[in-house]
C-alpha cells in the first residue's frame, strides 16, 4: 500500500513539473528579451532559443505552438510585422529586443506591464504598472468583466499622463484576450495565480498545475474574446 501511495505521489509530482527539456531558466544578462511576457516566457523555457538571438519565423511558429498551442496564423501576424526592423543582419530572423519597436502589433501605449515609449523604457517589466492591473484580480479566477475593468483603467491611466499617447484599442483588447486564453490552458476559467506568474516571472506555471490547452488557439478565438472584453468595457 505504501509503495502504491509513493508511486502515486511521484507521478503527481512529475505531472506538474516543467516539461522535459523545457525547464524555466532566468535569462542571462547577455540574453535578449522582448516587451512581450508570452514571448519571453517561451524563451525562458527554451521553446524559443534562450539567448533570444537570430530567431526565424519558423522557430517562432514552432515555439508558440509547442509552448502555448497558438496556431501558425496567429504567430505570423504577431511576429511577422517586425521583420523590417530586424537588427540581426538577416531579413528572415529577429532578435527578441527587435520587438521593442513601437506601434507594431506587440508594442503599444497602455501596455498592461510596460511603460509607454514616451517615458523611455517600453521594454522592461514594470511592477508598479502591473500592480495597478493586478489590483482588480480579487478572486481565484479572472472573469472577462474583471479583465475588461483592469484593462480599461490601465489604458485610461496611460492615456491621461502620456502627451504622445497613440490609441491602439484593438491591440489592447487583443492582448488581454491573449493572456486569458493562453493561461486558461485546459481549465474552464483562467486562474489568477497563473496570470500573476506569467507576467511577473515570465514563466509558464507548469509547476503550479497549468496544462497547455489541448485545443489550438486561433486568431478567431482571440478576436471572439476581445469582442467580449470590449462589450464588458
Amino acid at each position: 500500500m505504501l509503495a502504491k501511495i509513493g508511486v502515486s505521489l511521484l507521478l503527481a509530482t512529475l505531472a506538474i513539473c516543467d516539461p522535459k527539456g523545457h525547464t524555466w531558466q532566468h535569462p542571462l544578462p547577455t540574453d535578449r528579451r522582448s516587451p512581450c511576457p508570452a514571448i519571453n516566457a517561451l524563451a525562458n523555457h527554451g521553446y524559443l532559443p534562450r539567448r533570444g538571438l537570430n530567431i526565424s519565423l519558423e522557430q517562432f511558429i514552432t515555439g508558440a505552438k509547442e509552448g502555448l498551442n497558438f496556431d501558425k496564423e496567429f504567430t505570423m501576424g504577431a511576429v511577422g510585422a517586425y521583420q523590417p526592423f530586424t537588427t540581426t543582419g538577416y531579413n528572415n530572423t529577429l532578435n527578441l529586443n527587435d520587438l521593442d519597436h513601437h506601434s507594431i502589433p506587440g508594442e503599444f501605449d497602455g501596455s498592461l506591464s510596460r511603460n509607454d515609449v514616451y517615458f523611455g523604457d517600453n521594454h522592461s517589466f514594470n511592477k508598479k504598472i502591473f500592480d495597478t492591473v493586478a489590483a482588480y484580480f480579487h478572486h481565484d479566477t479572472i472573469s472577462i468583466p474583471t479583465a475588461a475593468k483592469a484593462r480599461r483603467h490601465r489604458y485610461a491611466a496611460a492615456q491621461a499622463i502620456n502627451p504622445t499617447f497613440t490609441p491602439a484599442e484593438n491591440l489592447s483588447l487583443a492582448t488581454t484576450a491573449m493572456y486569458l486564453k493562453a493561461m486558461q490552458g485546459q481549465d474552464k476559467q483562467t486562474k489568477t495565480k497563473y496570470v500573476q506568474i506569467f507576467f511577473r516571472q515570465e514563466r509558464i506555471p507548469f509547476n503550479e498545475g497549468y496544462k497547455i490547452s489541448n485545443v489550438t488557439i486561433t486568431n478567431d478565438d482571440i478576436l471572439l474574446v476581445a469582442d467580449k472584453i470590449n462589450a464588458a468595457t
